[in-house]
């Protein structure tokens, strides 16, 4: 809402739009986000124990998903009336009625912070609230409108140009975030690091023309036009606007461009390699594995330092890898996938980082990203029955199935190879998770070495140490 209301506060304008047919916005416009809140949540990985806070979460629709996925959802919006909604919603969730300018949380109480259309060009401040609420390491995801005129469903936010010019230039300045380059320079400059644009279904879809019309008048946007033209004209000329597009026994469609953002508050400078020190006296087979990773890398990796409490244990299970790897007849490139697809479906960054930039050098960082995402498109069919079952594998093995494992058969894998295969995966999953668990950081050299499309894909798991800033030298200015 731009028009402003004598005395009352700012943040508290929203709700004389969104507000006024609280009922009307929670189950009539806000069902039709739900493809944008669920591909959000996978892009941000909600799942159990997660903290989450939704920023503008309206009649909370968002944050009852989220805490379907297993996340502790906590939620705030100017509009007491849609507050009332998502609290009957998620009786358990902690939802206020505030100002997201002024977030009413302690310093890093979230792992994810979400924000859908609620953050915008003309409320930049609020990011650094939201830098603030998350910890070190924790996700923003937020979605502004795209290339709207472009989309196949623009007509469906004709209605909204119907405010009064002012009004209109002000909903412009609020979705500039949404063009090239925008939103992720905002980021940037606000305090956020490996921020990704991502793609967002989206879809409006009516029954008919009249409940069209119902949706749009109770939203924010739609209640500006009102003011201007009067309700009853608003919600004759928008059904009339949206029967040109009826469609013979199926709804109304309108799908419209949506941009999504997802970035990462850096590491805390000075933070540890873990949660365990590094043991006060080396044991040979320690000291061996540090001058190991000296030779190759340069310098000692903190998982290194973290398993030199027990390098003997390490030593087993990379004795065990090398075993299956053999039987499987895996290359680097094969070994590439299967962790860089096991490691993102488990939210594990560390190997994620360290593989997709082994992948990269082995096939490009294009592919490696993309494996990363999700995306298998730049695979043989070959690798994406690796990659898939991969993810199986990490992700959930109680889900598979007969029918999952003929992938690799079909790749040419015979029985006592897809046994290593999947050894070779769960393996790197056990790894994984004693690292994740313990706290290990992901090295700051690894960040520098890292292709620029692989550091953007891993916008999850605990972010990398921060380079150390130079030491002034004798005599330097």
């Amino acid at each position: 809402m731009s028009d402003l209301g004598g005395d009352e506060p700012q943040w508290k304008l929203p709700d004389a739009g969104w507000g006024r047919k609280a009922a009307d916005a929670a189950t009539l416009h806000e069902p039709q986000n739900i493809r944008e809140y669920v591909a959000m949540h996978q892009h941000l990985k909600v799942g159990n124990g997660t903290r989450l806070l939704d920023v503008a979460c309206g009649a909370g629709l968002a944050v009852e998903l989220a805490t379907a996925r297993g996340a502790t959802a906590a939620g705030i919006d100017a509009s007491p009336r849609l507050v009332a909604v998502a609290r009957d919603r998620s009786p358990g969730a902690d939802l206020r009625v505030g100002d997201m300018r002024a977030l009413p949380w302690a310093d890093d109480a979230f792992d994810v912070v979400t924000s859908f259309r609620g953050i915008w060009g003309t409320t930049p401040e609020v990011l650094d609230e939201v830098r603030r609420v998350l910890r070190p390491g924790g996700l923003l995801g937020l979605t502004v409108w795209g290339h709207v005129k472009a989309s196949p469903g623009a007509w469906a936010l004709r209605p909204f140009r119907w405010a009064e010019s002012s009004q209109v230039a002000h909903q412009a300045a609020m979705n500039s975030l949404g063009k090239p380059g925008v939103g992720e320079q905002l980021l940037t400059r606000h305090g956020f690091e490996a921020v990704r644009r991502v793609d967002v279904p989206f879809v409006w879809e009516f029954a008919d023309p009249e409940s069209f019309a119902r949706a749009l008048a109770c939203t924010g946007p739609g209640y500006e036009a009102i003011q201007t033209i009067g309700e009853e004209r608003f919600r004759c000329d928008a059904a009339q606007l949206a029967a040109a597009y009826a469609r013979d026994g199926l709804p109304l469609r309108a799908e419209i461009n949506l941009v999504g953002f997802v970035a990462r508050v850096p590491a805390v400078v000075g933070a540890g390699s873990s949660f365990l020190a590094e043991p006060e006296e080396l044991t040979p087979a320690a000291s061996a594995s540090y001058a190991d990773d000296s030779a190759e890398l340069g310098y000692v990796m903190n998982a290194t330092r973290m398993w030199a409490h027990d390098t003997e244990a390490l030593e087993l299970v990379f004795k065990a890898l090398g075993r299956v790897t053999k039987t499987a007849e895996l290359s680097r490139r094969d070994r590439g996938i299967l962790v860089t697809a096991a490691a993102s479906a488990l939210g594990d960054s560390y190997c994620s980082l360290a593989w997709g930039t082994k992948l990269a050098a082995a096939a490009s960082a294009q592919l490696s990203a993309g494996v990363l995402a999700g995306d298998d498109s730049l695979l043989a069919d070959r690798e994406r029955a690796l990659a898939r079952w991969a993810r199986l594998v990490a992700a959930d093995p109680n889900s598979t199935a007969v029918a999952d494992v003929q992938p690799l058969r079909e790749a040419g894998y015979g029985e006592a190879q897809i046994l290593a295969i999947t050894a070779y995966v769960a393996l790197r999953v056990a790894f994984s998770s004693v690292n994740d668990a313990l706290g290990a950081v992901p090295d700051w050299q690894l960040r520098s070495s890292t292709p620029e499309a692989v550091l953007e894909a891993v916008t999850f798991g605990r972010a990398p140490a921060p380079a150390p800033t130079p030491v002034a030298g004798p005599g330097s200015s």
